[in-house]
């Protein structure tokens, strides 16, 4: 009898031990219905900072039933470098909708010093390669080895190519539409400045694309921009050079007014000019394109043909123009021009038409003060001489009688003399 219950409890043991082993599951992630798929790479340089890369990828995994594990912790997407297999910078995918799965994006970003290090250029852009391969570390495993595609890049924006963060802008929007049909989510809204991303666009693409903000301000409603504050310089002087093969003697200082230029051949030139200097440049015995050229600040392109011979020439005047040299132009030839009169006196017109201008201001003031000293008997009669002197100075300056550097230089002068008056005498004695 005990025989025969020992044979029993063994039978029941190893019949229960069968039944787990035979209902229990073979717990490992399967393969996605067709092989994983990227259907598109895109690498943009110079987003953050100059020299820098980053890779997007479309990728795409069907599974009827979508795995346990979320698509960040079953998949991965690796950069690898020129020789095939070296793996530059790994990423997992940003699980979203349906744990992932279907259509998605991952995004790789090297930093310019990462660049430099692992010499990524767009000129070996053929040999680079992308895999879209499953986790080797997943809990669950895999049935056999993890699956894997390996593609190139489809497309490089490379320095010059365009505004990188404009155009990695047009590509979010591009799939934020793509997505919101796929996924029957609001990813994209009309504005009046264009197509922006919703909130829900946004918190897809930020999660996918670290720094997209920055990099791409564009595909938002509202964004954070660092402008560019030019430097203006407002500075004028003259300054006027010629450079070239063709020049004879290059490069060439020119002189304010005629200058004569020869050259020896058949070509271009530049005339390079500082910020307010202006001229023209005219045909001489060489034939000058479109000449009369207007010479402006900056670099002037001028092209020229020349006869075979002797080395021929051309024109170059060259002259500032700033405000006092606008005031003077207006003014020569009219009534207020005083050349003629400063030169018998052997001084610079400007010279003499200022102080010309200067004694008759006092004039006028001295008249105004005795004529409203007799009217007000004395009381108050002072006052109206800063506003009179003042507008006698601005006449000067718009007649083109007195330097505007003089008149504000005797504005600022007058205006401190009175307020250090009302300051500091009269405030001592009232």
């Amino acid at each position: 009898m005990k025989l025969f219950l020992r044979r029993l409890s063994v039978a029941l043991v190893l019949g229960i031990i069968a039944m787990v082993v035979t209902v229990s599951p073979v717990l490992a992630i399967a393969d996605p219905d067709v092989p994983p798929q990227v259907n598109a790479v895109y690498v943009y340089e110079d987003l953050l900072e100059s020299g820098d890369i980053g890779v997007l990828v479309e990728y795409y995994l069907e599974y009827a039933v979508p795995p346990t594990e979320t698509v960040t912790e079953a998949y991965l997407v690796t950069f690898v470098d020129t020789d095939g297999t070296t793996q530059l910078k790994t990423v997992a995918p940003y699980a979203f909708v349906d744990s992932g799965y279907g259509i998605g994006l991952a995004w790789i970003y090297f930093t310019a010093a990462e660049v430099a290090t692992y010499s990524i250029d767009d000129a070996n852009e053929a040999l680079y390669r992308v895999w879209l391969t499953g986790n080797p570390t997943v809990p669950s495993g895999w049935t056999g080895d993890p699956p894997r595609t390996i593609v190139g890049v489809d497309d490089w924006v490379a320095t010059g190519d365009g505004d990188p963060n404009v155009l990695l802008a047009l590509r979010v929007l591009s799939y934020a539409d793509t997505l919101e049909l796929e996924w029957l989510l609001d990813m994209v809204e009309a504005t009046s400045l264009g197509n922006k991303l919703t909130t829900v666009g946004e918190s897809y693409f930020e999660n996918v694309i670290t720094n997209l903000r920055t990099m791409a301000p564009a595909a938002f409603s509202s964004s954070i921009l660092e402008p560019d504050l030019e430097d203006i310089d407002y500075t004028t002087l003259f300054g006027a050079t010629a450079t070239g093969a063709i020049v004879v003697g290059t490069p060439v200082t020119l002189v304010e007014g005629a200058n004569v230029l020869q050259v020896n051949a058949t070509g271009t030139f530049i005339l390079a000019l500082e910020q307010g200097t202006i001229g023209t440049a005219t045909s001489g015995t060489a034939t000058i394109n479109g000449s009369p050229v207007d010479l402006v600040a900056g670099d002037n392109t001028i092209t020229v043909t020349i006869a075979p011979g002797p080395p021929d020439t051309v024109l170059v005047d060259v002259e500032l123009q700033d405000t006092t040299t606008g005031l003077e132009d207006a003014t020569t030839g009219t009534g207020f021009d005083l050349t003629a009169m400063a030169t018998s006196f052997g001084l610079s017109r400007w010279w003499f038409s200022s102080a010309v201008w200067l004694i008759l201001s006092v004039l006028i003031c001295a008249a105004a003060l005795k004529a409203s000293a007799s009217h007000l008997e004395g009381a108050g009669s002072g006052k109206m001489l800063f506003p009179l002197f003042f507008v006698c100075v601005v006449g000067g300056i718009l007649l083109g009688l007195l330097k505007p550097v003089v008149g504000i230089v005797l504005f600022i002068s007058i205006a401190g003399f009175f307020v250090g008056y009302i300051l500091f005498f009269r405030g001592s004695n009232a």
